[in-house]
């Protein structure tokens, strides 16, 4: 894996299909709509790279003082915080309404996500971010919120088999079973016992999925395979954390190019 922090986008789902290639393989994706993203603040390691026009900040000292500008203080950090999808002005707080105010804008945000970065961005307040960002990126990791599944049972939420239904077993056919305690529950459940319970609405990443076609005009980008979340539900891009590692690290590929060399030279002699 590598630790390197780069820039995403934030994105919704449209849905599935599916698109063939010119060797007549027929390719599962899922279009999601990227972008444009809306640069709303940008936080820097120290006080003094702030852009121009954004290192300083107001301090509310009552009604006879009013506001008084100050130096911004540092973050501490690289970050980048990503706007997608328009909200209504109404919607939001006046508190809200000020931070958006600083990018430039005249209403809010539905989906705000923030973007650590490891070297200074280059990217204001206000600036747009298209699906341009991904230029050049093969694989993704693309993190959402599943399906909301309700209360569930063990069958359901966690594939466990049901009992027998021959004579006997009455009436104990798709439960749980046993707890997993010699004596008693006396002293509590297992921590991570796996049973009934809330299935869904979990914060689920799924990672290195090839990017198949980008749609630059459109602001799309078809990845294949699933990822997680209902219809029209917000998702995170970002470059895969799982990269392809050296050819030296891999020894089966080594010894596969070798026989290959040997076999081009005329085999063994």
């Amino acid at each position: 894996m590598t630790g390197t922090r780069t820039l995403g986008l934030l994105g919704k789902k449209l849905g599935m299909t599916q698109i063939f290639h010119t060797d007549g393989n027929c390719i599962p994706v899922t279009v999601i709509q990227a972008g444009p993203c809306k640069v709303l603040a940008v936080k820097m390691a120290t006080a003094a790279e702030h852009p121009e026009g954004h290192n300083k900040a107001t301090v509310n000292l009552g009604k006879k003082r009013g506001k008084v500008a100050r130096p911004k203080a540092a973050d501490g950090y690289y970050a980048i915080q990503l706007g997608f999808d328009a909200r209504p002005a109404r919607t939001i707080s006046q508190a809200e309404l000020g931070n958006y105010k600083k990018a430039g804008l005249d209403h809010g945000m539905r989906f705000v996500r923030e973007f650590r970065l490891d070297t200074k961005p280059t990217q204001k307040p206000g600036d747009d971010v298209t699906v341009a960002a991904l230029d050049g990126v093969k694989f993704v990791d693309v993190t959402g919120v599943t399906k909301g599944r309700g209360w569930a049972g063990t069958i359901k939420r966690y594939g466990f088999s049901r009992q027998p239904t021959s004579h006997g077993n009455s009436l104990n056919h798709r439960t749980g079973g046993g707890l997993g305690r010699q004596h008693s529950i006396s002293s509590g459940v297992p921590k991570g016992k796996r049973m009934a319970g809330h299935y869904g609405v979990e914060q689920v990443t799924m990672q290195r999925l090839e990017v198949v076609k980008v749609d630059g005009d459109r602001n799309l980008i078809y990845v294949r395979g699933a990822v997680p979340g209902h219809v029209n539900g917000y998702l995170t891009l970002k470059k895969t954390v799982k990269n392809e590692r050296k050819v030296e690290f891999k020894p089966g590929l080594i010894v596969r190019a070798a026989a290959q060399k040997a076999a081009a030279k005329g085999g063994k002699k």
